[in-house]
């Protein structure tokens, strides 16, 4: 590699870190840069209150009161018979307690108005909320009526509870494994909504039933909505963790769409696209909230989303979103649905049979592309991880195994690389012999290259091969949830996040303001595998600069995917020192040629 070519290395590797910097984003993108500075961890209820306060102040500014479940019509609008709506009398909230989570409905609109995850802690060290505390419960229902949207959540809905213990509070055990919560709004007129939700013991879904009878010929556009305007809250500290995965999806037809906004965007963003939506859903990094309708399927969907302020210097984005259901020329229809509340973990996903499992490893266009290598990688980690309890062995055992998998390519690759600087004198024979006939060159290269079997990509081909696979382990380690929060030893506490071992009370260019052990040893690592497999002395810079470029990347990557970089190298060093190649008998070249063309000379 010539003194150009690493000069050119050596620039393209500092705009991309240069990117990265917060000097940067704060110049280009300035809101971006403020979000990406240091923040402070807030109590999840305080920030709950922040986006409540948000969307009590947006809500005056616009006069309206609630999500509108779709343009052209207008939300906030009262049914002209409310005073004939049969309304129980008082509020009453009901909370469900299984290991996996916690659940309170309200029949003030007859819906879930918190869930918590029992098993998964936010940055506060608080459960985490999929549905952060609603006035009003989800999912809401609406229809339309002319230009404007009815929406039926303010009113006080009759409430029964079967399956299991009445009281406030019911506890979901293996003798004692479920429970069905209807909400039922009737008018003196004959119509009425009615909501069934069915929990049961060990599951993150719920089956959902929406009943409506009396509405035919009532709606201009023969449909109803089924709205989902709670918000998930960020988990992730820093905040910008989950800011660039909280989008919604939707899976229309065969074709998964997703709808995104930027956190510094302050009006509302809407899109509405039609089409047969299998499911819609809002997620965060690690976590989901889904609505699938089953046997009826919605006909369109409506999506809007905005940022909001969290705390001085910290936002988030706020989604919304609506199905457009079909309502039919009927007294009376009824639609199931499953909601699913809950980790973004695959087994648990690919379960349940509704194609959720589309939404790991989907946020992006690449991740898309590399999505079957990514899936095949956590099949193959979950497996093993049900023998190996403890995930950061998993990761060493994976190293190995991958090494030994791959051990046929980089044998060919380094026994390629020795044989072509075995014939290096040859070659550079050949390069001023032809060196102003550059055909004739080619030609002899290639002769070259046959009489001694060298491959001249046989160095480079097996590298290429493995791109995909080590991709597909960037984009495991970054986004799996089973990582999150798993302890390896010592100071490494969460292999989804860096290793930091110490903060600095400043940031350093391309670096930042925490120091990792193990981007260093990966460092280090690939220093010595370059050190022990350089041919040319002209790649000595390159040996010194790629390895602080990586350590300085991967510093604020994961420990995981540090750990897995870090045991590869070491482990292909060890290969480089036990491969043997047999020399090569050169012959010079001038004989060679000499007889080849003897006739010629004559």
């Amino acid at each position: 590699m010539d003194r150009r070519t690493v000069v050119a290395f050596v620039l393209i590797g500092l705009v991309l870190i240069f990117t990265q910097t917060e000097f940067y984003k704060s110049k280009v993108l300035p809101e971006r840069g403020k979000i990406a500075a240091d923040t402070t961890s807030i109590d999840v209820l305080k920030k709950t209150e922040l986006i409540e306060n948000e969307r009590d102040t947006l809500n005056k500014a616009e006069g309206v009161e609630r999500f509108s479940a779709g343009p052209p019509v207008t939300p906030g609008v009262k049914d002209d018979l409310e005073e004939d709506v049969l309304a129980f009398p008082e509020e009453r909230r009901i909370e469900i307690v299984t290991p996996e989570y916690e659940v309170v409905l309200s029949n003030r609109g007859g819906g879930i108005v918190s869930w918590k995850l029992h098993r998964y802690l936010d940055a506060d060290s608080q459960f985490v909320s999929l549905v952060p505390p609603m006035k009003h419960g989800v999912p809401g229902i609406g229809v339309a009526m002319g230009r404007d949207t009815v929406r039926y959540d303010d009113y006080l809905y009759e409430v029964t509870v079967s399956g299991a213990q009445e009281g406030e509070r019911i506890y979901l055990k293996e003798e004692n494994p479920d429970v069905e919560v209807r909400f039922r709004l009737a008018f003196k007129d004959g119509r009425s909504i009615e909501k069934r939700f069915r929990f049961r013991y060990g599951q993150y879904n719920c089956e959902f039933e929406l009943g409506i009878r009396g509405f035919q010929g009532k709606t201009s556009d023969k449909s109803y909505h089924l709205i989902w305007d709670a918000s998930p809250l960020p988990t992730e500290e820093p905040v910008r963790d989950d800011l660039g995965y909280t989008k919604i999806y939707a899976y229309l037809g065969n074709d998964l769409q997703d709808f995104n906004v930027k956190e510094t965007q302050i009006e509302w963003k809407s899109e509405e696209v039609t089409g047969i939506v299998n499911w819609a859903a809002v997620r965060t990094k690690y976590f989901v909230s889904a609505i699938v309708p089953l046997e009826r399927k919605g006909r369109s969907l409506f999506y809007r989303g905005r940022g909001v302020q969290l705390a001085p210097g910290e936002r988030f984005k706020r989604y919304e979103f609506s199905v457009i259901m079909p309502l039919e020329d009927e007294a009376a229809q009824s639609d199931r649905y499953v909601l699913y509340l809950g980790p973004l973990e695959y087994n648990e996903l690919k379960s349940l049979g509704l194609n959720l499992e589309k939404l790991i490893m989907s946020s992006s266009g690449y991740e898309r592309l590399f999505r079957p290598f990514s899936i095949a990688i956590l099949v193959a980690l979950k497996f093993m991880q049900r023998f190996i309890p403890n995930w950061g062995l998993v990761i060493v055992v994976f190293s190995i195994l991958i090494k030994l998998l791959l051990y046929p390519l980089t044998h060919k690759s380094y026994t390629s690389m020795k044989k072509m600087q075995q014939i290096q004198p040859l070659m550079a024979e050949l390069r001023e012999k032809y060196k102003n006939d550059p055909q004739r060159l080619n030609r002899e290269m290639m002769k070259l290259y046959k009489e001694y079997g060298v491959n001249p990509m046989g160095g480079c081909l097996p590298m290429l091969l493995q791109m995909p696979l080590l991709i597909g382990l960037f984009i495991v380690f970054r986004s799996t949830i089973e990582l999150r929060g798993a302890e390896f030893i010592w100071w490494i506490k969460d292999l989804s996040k860096p290793d930091v071992i110490f903060t600095l009370p400043f940031s350093l260019p391309f670096y930042g303001n925490h120091v990792s052990v193990l981007p260093l040893a990966m460092g280090l690592s690939m220093f010595l595998q370059q050190k022990s497999s350089m041919q040319d002395p002209r790649q000595k810079a390159m040996a010194y600069f790629m390895p602080i470029f990586f350590v300085l990347l991967f510093n604020s990557f994961p420990s995981g995917l540090n750990l897995y970089y870090t045991l590869f190298n070491l482990l292909t060093v060890v290969q480089q020192k036990f491969i043997k190649t047999e020399p090569v008998e050169i012959k010079p070249v001038e004989k060679k040629k000499g007889r080849g063309r003897k006739g010629k000379r004559a």
